[in-house]
């Protein structure tokens, strides 16, 4: 073979591999998500991060096999949200996963064209994320917890649970917008059943520890743990304290009840994530948010543990165990 040949066939060999390269690249271009929290970026017992990411697999997707995550963690500082979703917005991603209000909020304003799927939302319809929960009418959509929904039944589990309850301790963070509408609902669902609650805000990790000795200074007979990243940041010295002071103590959570608590009343958050990795998949495979309307709990439940209630000589009431849904013994 002539050099000249052979140069042109070397050349000719270089542009075909070029090309296949390229070609093999766009090929396996992989879709991206778009992961907006308001949680700290460390896996814990209540994280959404492994609860997403199963509910993903059993989707079939899997982080850098055939989708890419990105994640945005704002570590409870809801202001830096909305920079990190037009961060997201602006690489940009084929659908956000917002996980709390502040960061559905803030994806909101960031795209109004990039499906936004939500989860962990108290009412999207009164936050203006949607048009209706049957008719989202945007693009968002997502699972709801309805937590502020469920004050009248807390209190009544409390009441059975304390009978002749008088007062109640109600730990909130001020800073949290869904959990000063929950502590609203629980104080005038208290009032209703001649309850008097004393409410008690911390605002930081740092400041948890004084919140909780003031838990103590009115006296309560019971104490309800309302809906914040910061307690589900802290969940062990929560549980402690309340072992510590032998106050029956009601969760929004069923992790709590599993780590001591005495008791929890609420939707299942491992089922809502799980719930919420099906509409990204959806999302994903071209499904528009407008169309998929907001997935509401379809159950809640009573968690007691039995051990704990025994370990802190507590009276378990006919009317508490015919509520439950499971007993940990």
């Amino acid at each position: 073979m002539r050099r000249r040949d052979f140069i042109r066939l070397l050349s000719t060999a270089a542009i075909t591999s070029a090309s296949s390269v390229g070609l093999s690249q766009q090929a396996t271009k992989l879709p991206k998500l778009g992961y907006l929290s308001d949680e700290a970026s460390r896996p814990h017992l209540f994280h959404s991060q492994d609860n997403i990411a199963k509910g993903l697999h059993e989707r079939g997707f899997d982080d850098g096999r055939n989708i890419l995550i990105e994640y945005r963690y704002a570590a409870g500082k809801a202001d830096q949200l909305p920079a990190l979703a037009n961060e997201l917005a602006a690489l940009p991603v084929d659908v956000i996963l917002a996980v709390g209000t502040p960061a559905a909020r803030a994806a909101q304003a960031a795209t109004k064209t990039i499906p936004i799927i939500f989860c962990r939302i108290g009412d999207p319809v009164e936050y203006g994320l949607v048009t209706s929960l049957a008719h989202p009418g945007g693009n968002a959509t997502g699972v709801t917890v309805f937590t502020v929904a469920l004050a009248e039944k807390r209190v009544e589990v409390l009441r059975d649970a304390v009978p002749g309850l008088g007062r109640l301790a109600s730990l909130h963070d001020p800073t949290f917008p869904p959990g000063q509408i929950e502590l609203g609902q629980i104080t005038a669902a208290a009032a209703a059943l001649n309850v008097q609650v004393h409410a008690i805000g911390a605002r930081s990790s740092d400041a948890l520890d004084e919140a909780l000795s003031d838990v103590m200074k009115d006296s309560p007979e019971a104490l309800f743990i309302g809906s914040a990243a910061l307690f589900e940041d802290n969940p062990q010295r929560i549980v402690d304290f309340a072992f510590k002071t032998k106050l029956p103590a009601l969760y929004i959570r069923r992790e709590y009840a599993e780590i001591g608590g005495v008791m929890s009343y609420g939707i299942d958050f491992r089922e809502m994530y799980r719930n919420a990795a099906q509409y990204i998949a959806r999302a994903l495979k071209g499904e528009k948010p407008a169309d998929l309307p907001v997935i509401q709990p379809a159950k809640i439940d009573l968690v007691i543990n039995l051990k704990t209630m025994k370990a802190l000589g507590l009276t378990t009431t006919p009317p508490l165990l015919a509520r439950a849904d499971e007993v940990i013994e």
